[in-house]
């Protein structure tokens, strides 16, 4: 039986229809798709050398870890749970080297970067968003440990030397943000860091051995905003802040040894402002202001010399608005065995000031006033 064209041309348009509505089938399949998936996490790890470990583990959606080490028995684990839009890096050089990077909440970033020998860092981000911590460790058995909570936080810490240790402590950042740096140059420093409420800014640079700060910034309201910064050079020297309250600024400046220097400021709708330097050998300098609803409290304490000792304490009960009661205090000592204590109270009168200088040699000072 013979074939007709006629019929196997229908049938080979018959085909030809087919296969276009499957086509057209797919390609509207392919436009309307189905849902797009959750973004992907991401991760690189990267070893040179000899027993490295290291650990990532990502939950949720959109994270990045990098992990790099380069030398002999470095150890990062990175963990990225509860979390979204997170970045994390880690980078060691040398031997020994241990890190650990925690991130939770969004949009956090960590960056931790290792060269020497058994340094140590931890960095945990536990919740809220915009959370910055870069922590960067040069040389022999450094510490640093970097705690963030409630967002809208930022630390950076170096350390340059051996045996230092730093850490910092930033929690609800969210009125103004919390920024934190410090800074270690030399041997066996220390320095602790807590910040919490927004709006406050310190900033703590030590070069020496055996330097020890500690700075405290809690409870920001009114007018928003604490502020310290602590410079330390030389050995065995011991800074105190702590400020609370809201529109707080310390200085502190040390450069010799065994200097003290302690400062504590809190404040209610106003603001208190310390500043203390000392030069030399063995000075203390110690400063209390408080000031109470719309008062303001001043201080200034500069010792240069040998065995001088400066206490200044200023109290409140400031009322009068707008204007606001005042205490005002600067005691100026140079040359060797110097003591000077003055203390300021104030309520309706308000206003009481204090002016001390003291040049020469084994000079005494007392001032007292209500």
């Amino acid at each position: 039986m013979v074939a007709c064209p006629v019929m196997e041309n229908r049938e080979d348009h018959m085909r030809t229809i087919g296969a276009l509505a499957v086509l057209l089938a797919s390609t509207s399949l392919t436009f309307a798709g189905p849902p797009s998936p959750p973004a992907e996490n991401e991760s690189f790890i990267g070893q040179v050398g000899a027993f490295n470990g290291a650990f990532v583990s990502q939950n949720t959606g959109n994270n990045d870890a990098l992990t790099f080490q380069n030398g002999v028995g470095n150890f990062a684990v990175t963990n990225q749970d509860k979390a979204k839009s997170n970045t994390s890096a880690i980078l060691q050089f040398g031997d020994g080297n241990v890190a650990f990077a925690d991130q939770k909440g969004k949009t956090n970033d960590q960056s931790t970067l290792q060269a020497g020998v058994m340094n140590f860092a931890s960095t945990l981000q536990r919740d809220g968003a915009d959370n910055n911590s870069t922590i960067a460790q040069f040389g022999f058995g450094n510490s640093a440990f970097a705690d963030q909570s409630k967002g809208d936080n930022s630390q950076d810490t170096l350390q340059v030397g051996g045996l230092n240790f730093a850490s910092t402590n930033q929690t609800d950042g969210k009125h103004g943000g919390n920024d934190s740096s410090t800074m270690q140059f030399g041997w066996g420093n220390g320095a602790i860091v807590g910040q919490d409420g927004g709006g406050n800014d310190q900033t703590t640079l030590q070069v020496g051995a055996g330097n020890f700060a500690v700075t405290s910034q809690f409870g920001v309201i009114g007018f928003n905003g604490n502020s310290s910064s602590t410079t330390q050079f030389g050995w065995g020297n011991i800074s105190f802040a702590d400020q609370a309250g809201g529109n707080n600024s310390q200085d502190t400046f040390q450069a010799g040894g065994h200097n003290f220097a302690l400062t504590g400021q809190s404040s209610f709708f106003g603001k208190n402002k310390a500043t203390t330097a000392q030069f030399g050998v063995g000075n203390t300098a110690l400063t209390s202001q408080i000031a109470n609803p719309l008062g303001s409290n001043n201080s200034m304490i500069v010792q240069a010399g040998y065995r001088n000792t400066a206490i200044a304490s200023q109290s409140g009960l400031q009322t009068v608005f707008p204007v606001s009661g005042s205490n005002l205090q600067g005691t100026i000592q140079i040359g060797s065995g110097n003591y000077a204590v003055t203390s300021q109270t104030s309520s309706s009168g308000l206003t009481n000031t204090s002016v001390t200088a003291q040049f020469g040699y084994r000079n005494t000072a007392v001032t007292v006033q209500h």
